[in-house]
Formats: C-alpha cells, sequence, structure tokens
C-alpha cells in the first residue's frame, strides 16, 4: 500500500504567513517613515513591574549615553536621542546598508503612579536600563496577622 500526500492551501498560506511575520520582524529598531521623507527610529521596549519599581529595559545599540534625553511627565515617559555612524561615508559601494541613523523616540505611561524625582537610567552594552520607584500608595502592603 501506497499512501500518497496531497498538497494542501493551508500550508501555503502559514508559510505565507511566516513569510511575512520574518519580513516585518523587529528584534531592535523599528523604522517609521513619516510623510516628510524623513525617518524616526522606534527603540524595542521592555517594561516590567516588581514590588518596589517600574523598570523599562530600552534597546539603543550604537547610541552614546550623552546622546539620550529621558523626561518624565506625571506617569508618561519619553526617550529621546539621536546616533550617527562613527564615519560619514559618501561611496556607492554597499551591497546592504541597514544601520539607521538618525533620530529615535519611544514613550510608554507606567502601569502605576511612580516617583520621578528618584528614577535611574543606567546604559550599559546598548541597553539602557531605566528604573522608576513605584509611588509609596501603591506598593503593597504588608498586614501581621495575630493569633487571637
Amino acid at each position: 500500500m501506497t499512501l500518497i500526500r496531497r498538497p494542501s492551501a493551508f500550508t501555503d498560506v502559514v508559510s505565507l504567513r511566516d513569510a511575512v511575520d520574518r519580513f516585518f520582524d523587529d528584534r531592535f529598531m523599528r523604522t517609521i517613515w513619516p510623510l516628510n521623507g524623513d525617518h524616526a527610529v522606534v527603540p524595542a521596549l521592555d517594561l516590567f513591574t516588581t514590588p518596589e519599581a517600574v523598570v523599562a529595559k530600552v534597546a539603543l545599540p550604537g547610541v552614546k549615553p550623552a546622546d539620550v534625553d529621558i523626561s518624565i511627565v506625571d506617569d508618561f515617559v519619553t526617550i529621546k536621542g539621536s546616533f550617527t555612524e562613527e564615519k560619514e561615508t559618501k561611496e556607492s559601494g554597499y551591497v546592504q546598508k541597514e544601520l539607521s541613523t538618525g533620530t529615535f523616540e519611544r514613550s510608554f505611561s507606567t502601569p502605576t503612579a511612580i516617583k520621578p524625582e528618584k528614577a535611574e537610567a543606567v546604559f550599559k552594552d546598548g541597553l539602557l536600563t531605566l528604573t522608576l520607584p513605584k509611588s509609596e500608595a501603591v506598593k503593597p502592603q504588608h498586614v501581621k496577622v495575630v493569633a487571637g
């Protein structure tokens, strides 16, 4: 007995979806092209909470710490900056050029109230870690249970 496998249209759809996902995959940066022709880069962001703080990790490969500006208004954080190549090349011999230059901006709101004056930012190996301590009102309060 011989089994014959028939082609399925479903496998073609799944492979097309995988191809589109790979095309739009953005591990570090996403580039957005506004109508004016200039492009802005939106860095990747991980945002999570701990019992004491809200922590944001932002991927900024190739950016110098001096070129990063962080502003906090209420519970809304904006990270802006710019990055440039060390040496600007005008040669047309590129086969592929994907490293971006220009400005970047990423904004997000925190899930809980924070103390902006106590915020700490550490930049290491192209990763910005922003620690925003939670306000005392939102920290969990522990109540000791006594036997009665």
